[in-house]
């Protein structure tokens, strides 16, 4: 990727146009969260990222998020389904944070993931129903859709995957069901640490 894609600025290292004053929660990747590049001739920013996490030159926030990921046992990640995958606060968090030589290496990523040892966990609401997450539902089943995210991002990084804890359409449910879901996840967020990670392996996804 050409430097200019991302940030017109990036080659001078000045003011970041990814960032503007009024839109700091710095959920975009940006030249913002490295230090001196070491080619400002072609940013590529997992290289960038790479070498500024060896060079502890990484941004502050990003920093203090890969503490909070070092210290955890258990990551829950909630969320609303949005196009049949995270949001873009989200996807954001996971491309700026889950930076080579934190999170993975090579070699070092599924079961030797750098992540290795902790669990995570996807907690997630949809707008469709259930029946339209099912294998003969106009969605599809709702593993193809976790595929890359339990298996290309957690996994690759070494978390031990629990089974998802999804809300089907909570937006047409009526309060009584509402209030079921949310008491269906405290229940079992008091036994979650018993609970077997998935196999993260094809056949859970899509079958034998």
């Amino acid at each position: 990727m050409a430097a200019s894609a991302l940030c017109a600025s990036c080659r001078q290292l000045g003011p970041c146009s990814a960032l503007t004053e009024g839109n700091s929660s710095r959920e975009m990747v940006s030249c913002l969260d490295l230090g001196s590049l070491s080619n400002p001739g072609f940013f590529n920013y997992g290289v960038e990222t790479h070498e500024a996490y060896k060079k502890r030159s990484l941004s502050s926030d990003i920093i203090e998020e890969q503490k909070k990921l070092q210290e955890a046992d258990l990551v829950i990640f909630q969320f609303p389904l949005y196009w049949f995958s995270v949001p873009a606060v989200l996807k954001g968090w996971m491309d700026r944070v889950l930076c080579q030589g934190f999170a993975f290496d090579f070699p070092g990523s599924y079961d030797d993931g750098l992540l290795k040892g902790k669990l995570a966990i996807l907690s997630l609401t949809t707008a469709g129903t259930a029946s339209m997450y099912s294998k003969t539902g106009v969605n599809g089943d709702f593993r193809y859709f976790l595929w890359p995210l339990q298996h290309g991002t957690l996994h690759f990084c070494g978390f031990k995957v629990l089974a998802p804890q999804i809300s089907f359409g909570p937006e047409m449910a009526s309060e009584e069901e509402r209030k079921k879901m949310v008491a269906s996840w405290a229940q079992r967020l008091k036994t979650l640490w018993e609970e077997e990670p998935i196999h993260c392996s094809p056949p859970w996804y899509f079958g034998q």
